[in-house]
Order: C-alpha cells, then sequence, then structure tokens
C-alpha cells in the first residue's frame, strides 16, 4: 500500500521536531525501517522536512525562518515536544467528508489542494492532487487531516 491508496486507513503520519534533531530522527527512522525518505522545504508553512512515499511516514521542522507559520510549530513544539503532529486518514471525497463532519458538529478547515508551489518535485511527480480537509481540534494530542489523494495517471 502506498499514499494515494488510502481511502478508509491512515494515509501518513507526520512526526515534527526541532530542527537540530530532524536529520538524526529520519536517518535513525531509516536505517530502523530500511525505508528511504526525501527532504524539502516549503516556505509557504515555515517547514523543512523529509518525507518517505512508500513509508508513509514525514517530518517536519520549523524554518525558523521568522514567519507565522514556523512560529506557529514552534511554539506548537514548546508547548507539546517532539511527536506525532498530525494523522492523514483517506477518504474518496473530500467535501462530502467536511459537509458530514459539519453536520455532526466538528469544526473543520476549507477543503484546499495541498498541491502547490511548495510541494516538492517528487510529491508532484506521484500525485496529480491532495484535496485536504484539516481538523480545528486535536483528538489525543494529534490534529487529523481527511485526504483525497489522486495518484498521477489517475486523474
Amino acid at each position: 500500500m502506498a499514499m494515494g491508496n488510502n481511502v478508509g486507513r491512515v494515509d501518513h503520519v507526520v512526526m515534527m521536531c526541532w530542527p537540530e534533531n530532524i536529520d538524526g530522527a529520519t536517518a535513525r527512522l531509516s536505517e530502523m525501517l530500511e525505508i528511504d525518505f526525501e527532504a524539502f522545504e516549503a516556505p509557504r508553512q515555515g517547514i523543512r522536512g523529509t518525507l518517505s512515499i512508500e513509508g508513509m511516514l514525514e517530518f517536519i521542522s520549523p524554518l525558523r525562518d521568522g514567519s507565522r507559520a514556523s512560529r506557529s510549530l514552534e511554539k506548537l513544539l514548546e508547548e507539546r515536544g517532539e511527536g506525532i503532529h498530525s494523522i492523514t486518514f483517506g477518504v474518496a471525497d473530500a467535501d462530502a467528508a467536511r459537509a458530514r463532519l459539519e453536520r455532526k458538529g466538528f469544526a473543520t478547515r476549507p477543503v484546499y489542494d495541498a498541491i502547490n508551489e511548495d510541494t516538492p518535485e517528487f510529491v508532484q511527480e506521484a500525485f496529480s492532487a491532495t484535496r485536504e480537509v484539516h481538523m480545528r481540534e486535536r483528538i489525543a494530542g494529534s490534529l487529523f487531516v481527511l485526504s483525497e489523494i489522486f495518484p498521477r495517471g489517475e486523474e
């Protein structure tokens, strides 16, 4: 199973860590699980990260560039420490999932396509769109993201 074949299951887990720890954490997990990670930077999101499409695992750390987005992740790390940032769960239709959740009283952010100019090239090569709904509340300390993912060639 890989990202994109995710409806009704966890698509990937995002872990957050301080910038000085991301390389070591990535190397350690790569060695332990025998999976490869690719590095990326997403300035609009204020993060630097590593992603394993095969392992469905991602690390993010703040760029410490003074941006609002970077400061937000820094604050979260200060409050909660390193660990799971978010869990992405696959859905067949992001708009329908958001409408259902809103009817049930869950607060969500608007649906948006997470493929943008910040998206690493290796992700853009694999996926044509990732329509996401971010929840506004954390459950057991983790943010949940509902994601409708379109693997390239299956549009």
